[in-house]
């Protein structure tokens, strides 16, 4: 006499046994069974037969007419249905995360990029590709580099003056330092400035603790001279603000001004020397992007080289400076258009 039916399967039985049960209980038939699986009908009362071994149980009942279930394969059955439904689901769910996640991305930046140029990319990408989901995480220029590693960020785009070596940069554009004066300014009038030209204005500057002031002394000193600002600021956006009261002139990445044009405060093209900062996207070493990450990439470098697209009020006075091509070359920097 066989033993009952076990409390647990053994690791032996698979899948393709349990399916075979299922089918011939469902269809009360080797041949109809078999047909179903696309199996042979010996082929499919091997794998029965295998079952029943492991088991040590007889799951059917056999006549000549037709295949019924015995009392232990009845007992089995609910429990076997039941976990290929619930396998069914989890496999359902699987499907659709990762649907969800092949039309998303989160990407990180700084406030001022958030707040400026990333905007209008968004905008202009999502009506290019409305089923893909961009989320945006606006961090401090330091927090950028720790969300990609993370993962909370598939890639993070910010200045290059960013340390992260262990991480993948690529150039994106270079960004010219421009003068940022209010309307009425003389130096507003002017098709550009020359550094030497800012001797004895009001500067608005960013801290000592900041990339941009490190540019801007740099700027000074390729013509000799140390700066003494009238004012230190922590944020862009407080030097723009004194700008348009009147309390100073600001050097400041063009980009940066694209919310400020239409506000009385006018950018000028900084020249003698030209001053540009790198603006890279960082993702994790050795890792392809997803394809939706590389199209919203491929959008940024198509809408930005025209500046006129981003901020059309700057792009009569100059153009961005566009990265280095294959060639390693790089065009030269503009000149104001006429």
């Amino acid at each position: 006499m066989r033993d009952p039916l076990p409390t647990s399967l053994p690791a032996a039985v698979t899948m393709r046994q349990l399916r075979a049960f299922i089918a011939v209980a469902q269809e009360a038939s080797i041949t109809r069974a078999a047909q179903r699986l696309f199996l042979t009908p010996s082929a499919l009362s091997m794998l029965i037969a295998s079952l029943e071994g492991e088991l040590s149980v007889r799951l059917f009942e056999r006549t000549t007419r037709r295949v019924s279930l015995s009392d232990a394969g009845a007992q089995l059955l609910p429990s076997i249905k039941a976990m290929f439904e619930n396998l069914d689901v989890a496999v359902d769910g699987l499907r659709l995360l990762a649907d969800r996640h092949a039309h998303r991305f989160t990407m990180a930046t700084s406030p001022l990029l958030a707040s400026t140029l990333i905007p209008h990319l968004m905008a202009s990408f999502e009506k290019k590709f409305p089923r893909i989901r961009v989320e945006l995480l606006d961090l401090p220029v330091e927090a950028i580099a720790e969300s990609v590693r993370s993962g909370h960020a598939d890639f993070g785009i910010c200045t290059a003056d960013l340390h992260a070596q262990d991480l993948h940069s690529t150039l994106l554009y270079q960004d010219r330092l421009v003068l940022a004066c209010p309307l009425g300014h003389p130096l507003a009038a002017l098709g550009e400035v020359t550094w030497a030209g800012l001797r004895g204005e009001a500067l608005v500057l960013l801290r000592q603790s900041s990339g941009l002031r490190t540019l801007v002394q740099a700027g000074f000193a390729k013509i000799g001279e140390s700066v003494e600002p009238a004012y230190e600021v922590a944020h862009v956006a407080t030097a723009v603000g004194m700008v348009r009261s009147g309390l100073g002139i600001s050097i400041l990445p063009s980009f940066a001004l694209s919310n400020a044009l239409t506000t009385n405060v006018v950018a000028v093209p900084l020249v003698a020397p030209v001053i540009a900062r790198d603006v890279v996207v960082l993702h994790g070493a050795g890792k392809d992007l997803p394809d939706p990450c590389e199209a919203f990439l491929a959008h940024f470098r198509e809408e930005v080289a025209p500046v006129a697209r981003v901020v059309p009020a700057l792009s009569r006075r100059f153009r961005i400076v566009p990265p280095a091509g294959a060639d390693g070359s790089r065009a030269p920097h503009a000149r104001p258009a006429a």
